[in-house]
Parts: C-alpha cells; structure tokens; sequence
C-alpha cells in the first residue's frame, strides 16, 4: 500500500515538473495536456487521475512553489502574533530574493505567471491565487496600521501597493536584464529602505543584516582635468 502511494506521488510530481518545463518554455496556451503527459512518461489516463485540466495544474504548480511565503505572510497577518508584522513580511521578502536568485523552479514560474498569453482559462486560476496572496499582504499592512507600526503617511493599501509592486519589478527586471544584478543584494537594499519609510519610526529593524552591496567610490577626476575643462 505505501509503495502505490509513493508510486502516486512520484508519477504526480513528474507530471507537475515536466508541465513547469513546458509552460515555461512554450508558454502556458500553447502547451497541450498531450505535450506534458508524454514528456512526464505517463498516459492520459494517469494525468487525469491527479489532474482535471491545465487550470488544476496550473493551481497546483503555483501551490508547490509559492506555500513557503504565503505561509509566512499568514503568520504575519494574523493579529496577536509575537513579531511586528513588518518585521516578518521584511524577513519574508528578503528570504524570498535570496531563493529566487538559486532557485530555477521559483524562476521558471515566475515567467509562466508573467505569461500574458496564458489565456482566460490560465488567467482566471492565476487571479484566484492572487487575490489570495494579495490578500495576504493587505491583512498585514492593516495589522501594522492596528498595532502602530505603519507609517500614518501610508494606508494600508498604499503600504501594500508599494511593496508589491517593488518585489514584482525587482523579479522581473532580474530576469528580464539576464540576471544583470545581484538580486539578492541590490534588493535587500532597496526593500530596507522602503521599510524605513513605511515605519512610523522610520528604523529598518528586522535582522538588520546590513545594506546590501554599495556601490563602488568614485574615481576621484586629475586636477589637471578640472582645470581642462
């Protein structure tokens, strides 16, 4: 009996990985159930056994690779939890970037989500979960607002707008630039920044594991050059 659940599990894992791969590279339209079956070595008839259609799929490519930072952003938002809730979401985020830059399966669907050819089908599962992570990080801007700790400047959706976006512009400007920054680094002093400014104290706490990696000083300009020009 455990070697049929392992034997289940194992055929439901390749046919999550080879779809990830086919996603990715053809893009989520254009990739057919027909496609992942045979690139995962199974039938139709086991595909459907653990999945309905590509949406289902889709749901629960997204559920394997992204649960680690829902969990921590549910954690954050829940009210009476120990931790200031932006200290967490900050922890969450640069432990996210820190991933995202070794880790090729977070990437990879990253641009099967970016997809804008996913088509209403793929569309509609995507918003389904992202309105659930989107929720996510309202409930711990408002959390923040309740217990103080939110800037008065900011309300909770301007707070949760405002790092959204940055996490979202960090990934794909990464990816889309060839990888042309050290994501981790250069993010990490970005978001503290943006986390000293949503604070009503204005600190960056969490950690306070450094800034990132600072530019290089200036070549100081000969004299004989000043004087040139």
């Amino acid at each position: 009996m455990r070697r049929r659940k392992d034997d289940s599990e194992q055929t439901r894992n390749a046919i999550l990985d080879a779809a990830e791969q086919a996603f990715c590279e053809r893009g989520y339209a254009a990739t057919t159930l027909e496609m992942i079956s045979r690139a995962a070595g199974v039938t139709r008839g086991a595909f459907y056994w653990h999945f309905k259609d590509k949406a289902e799929l889709l749901t629960a490519l997204h559920a394997r690779i992204l649960l680690p930072q829902e969990q921590f952003l549910a954690a954050a938002a829940d009210a009476g939890g120990p931790c200031d809730p932006l200290d967490q979401l900050l922890h969450a985020g640069l432990e996210a970037l820190r991933d995202f830059e070794v880790n090729e399966s977070r990437q990879r669907m990253f641009r099967i989500m970016s997809d804008l050819g996913i088509g209403p089908a793929g569309r509609a599962a995507l918003s389904r979960l992202e309105c659930e992570l989107w929720s996510l990080m309202l409930r711990v801007m408002q959390r923040a607002r309740d217990e103080g700790s939110l800037h008065p400047d900011f309300t909770p959706h301007e707070a949760a707008v405002m790092v959204h976006v940055t996490f979202l512009g960090l990934l794909g400007e990464w990816l889309r630039s060839d990888q042309g920054f050290p994501l981790a680094g250069y993010g990490e002093k970005l978001v503290r920044r943006q986390f000293a400014a949503l604070r009503a104290d204005g600190s960056g706490r969490a950690d306070a594991g450094g800034a990132g990696p600072r530019d290089p000083p200036a070549v100081p300009v000969p004299e004989s050059e000043v004087l040139a020009d």
